[in-house]
């Protein structure tokens, strides 16, 4: 039903604090043994609300030469007369929070895998395989449009070859997704949106069979041409974002296994790491050229030291 305020939440770690916040403990409400986890990150105050004049700033570092470094704050008096200048956060809660989300919420360093064809098939398989379905669920929920109907933004059922589009949780910026619901031409105004700068859409594919980019195969090349091909189209008429500013790939290792592809702007670099992105063009270039590629290609990533997977992958480097 939504929370009213954070009351009920019993704080018993911060993860991490910076630009993002990350909070772990649990709420009141929750069953014994269960966590939470909240991100809290600071909303940005829009620029035409005034916000250069009503700054107080005291130096923090001079260079001596042409830069200068200025901690800076609202007056107390521009805070209280323009509501708009008010501190505001975005806030995530992640209730239930499973041990593989406290793990990845929590700050590690991390470590580049070099994972060998024989390797994935040894530890890597059978460690997706063993993994809770139950960790997934809300992606059935999303597919069969029994959740977040109000994000889907393109939906193609085949089973073979469809996919939903929707806008992602991490779009932030993006306007309200509830108010095309009462009101279809609200949507029009999402056509060069000023949130469109941050643009971040996922495709998430409906057949079942496809944990990540190791499983594809040339069979499955309708498929990914079809995801980027109408992917980009929906994209391009509904935010204006022509096909050449799109960044379109899949991660691997991805936050979920069942096969999805992102979709941000190309000045947006959120998920792009270049060890852990791989372009969708490149990936339909590469099955074109050996439909088998990705159960022969050695690939490299990052992993954190306290990633469950990394466990097995030395255990197996040490045999």
């Amino acid at each position: 039903n939504g929370l009213h305020d954070l009351s009920d939440f019993v704080l018993d770690e911060v993860l991490c604090e910076g630009e993002v916040t990350i909070l772990l403990g649990h709420f009141q409400w929750q069953p014994d043994g269960a966590r939470a986890i909240l991100k809290l990150s600071v909303q940005p105050v829009p620029f035409e609300a005034g916000l250069l004049r009503t700054l107080r700033t005291t130096v923090s570092s001079y260079s001596g030469a042409e830069y200068c470094y200025y901690k800076a704050c609202c007056r107390l008096q521009n805070v209280v007369t323009n509501v708009r200048l008010r501190q505001a956060y975005n806030l995530e809660v992640i209730a239930p929070a499973s041990e593989k989300q406290i793990a990845r919420a929590r700050p590690q360093q991390g470590v580049m895998v070099c994972e060998t064809a024989n390797m994935y098939a040894t530890v890597v398989a059978p460690f997706i395989r063993e993994m809770d379905t139950r960790s997934i669920a809300w992606v059935y929920h999303l597919l069969d449009l029994s959740k977040e109907r109000e994000r889907m933004l393109y939906n193609d059922p085949d089973p073979q070859s469809g996919f939903l589009l929707n806008v992602d949780t991490k779009w932030k910026s993006h306007p309200d997704c509830h108010a095309p619901l009462s009101n279809p031409a609200v949507k029009l105004t999402w056509h060069g949106h000023e949130a469109v700068k941050d643009l971040y859409c996922l495709a998430i594919c409906h057949r079942k069979d496809l944990s990540s980019l190791r499983d594809l195969r040339h069979a499955h090349l309708p498929l990914l041409r079809n995801i980027l091909a109408n992917g980009s189209r929906t994209i391009g008429e509904v935010y204006g974002v022509p096909y050449n500013e799109l960044r379109v790939f899949i991660h691997y290792h991805p936050q979920f296994y069942h096969l999805h592809v992102h979709f941000t702007r190309l000045h947006n670099d959120m998920g792009c790491q270049v060890e852990r992105a791989h372009l969708l063009q490149e990936v339909i270039a590469n099955l074109e050229a050996d439909g088998e590629t990705y159960s022969k290609k050695t690939l490299f990533y990052q992993l954190k030291y306290n990633d469950a997977l990394l466990a097995k992958i030395n255990t197996f480097n040490a045999a």
